[in-house]
């Protein structure tokens, strides 16, 4: 994986990502092109200067993900089903690690953790708390019997702003086009929708997912 720009290098840095290399632009005078010289030099990552690149470029060779022990410690957790846009991925774990909350994927039905991810996430893709299960309905079944209740998003579900979140809560979002499987949303114990008060009656799966996180940290 290629990441460019200051913010998502020093990210992958900061976060432990494994960091092949880093070419930085020649002649650059920045205090922050300094920053990523000092934590490259303490992880031991090679960097270079090239007149070609006019912002840093880093190549990852992979993402740092948590096993689904780590994320079932975690009160609220959020499950995504078929987002398969990687610009909506990347906002939407932008969103998660802001109210550290983790986030779980099925690799089937979720782009690759790749540049596009990462510049969506400003980099919050190398420290967000991130499992990439291989079967979703088989990971929503673990969780129940683990003493989760799960919440899906849906236009006919009870009012946002009036629901009590259980104790261990998940919240699974579906894409905008297609929605949750049949499967899924079997497994839920609650329908929860944002109320709207225009003429569009549905947002954008990120803008959705930020405010779905945003009432549910504040009750939990």
């Amino acid at each position: 994986m290629v990441v460019k720009g200051i913010n998502p290098v020093i990210e992958a840095l900061e976060s432990g990502a494994q960091v092949e290399k880093i070419i930085l632009p020649k002649g650059r005078r920045d205090p922050r092109i300094e920053k990523i010289k000092e934590l490259a030099r303490k992880a031991s990552v090679p960097f270079l200067f090239s007149p070609a690149e006019r912002i840093p470029v880093a190549h990852i060779t992979s993402v740092k993900l948590c096993d689904e022990e780590e994320i079932l410690k975690y009160n609220l957790i959020l499950c995504l089903d078929r987002v398969e846009d990687p610009m909506n991925l990347g906002a939407i774990i932008r969103s998660a690690f802001a109210f550290q909350v983790p986030v779980v994927t099925e690799k089937r039905h979720s782009p690759p953790l790749n540049e596009t991810v990462a510049r969506a996430s400003a980099g919050a893709l190398f420290r967000a708390r991130i499992h990439r299960t291989t079967n979703l309905p088989a990971f929503l079944k673990r969780a129940k019997e683990a003493g989760y209740w799960i919440i899906c998003a849906h236009k006919e579900g009870e009012s946002l702003p009036d629901f009590k979140f259980p104790e261990k809560s998940i919240i699974v979002m579906g894409s905008e086009g297609k929605g949750i499987r049949k499967p899924i949303k079997s497994l839920c114990d609650f329908a929860v929708r944002i109320p709207m008060k225009g003429e569009i009656d549905s947002l954008n799966v990120s803008v959705a997912a930020a405010i779905f996180l945003y009432t549910a940290s504040l009750r939990l």
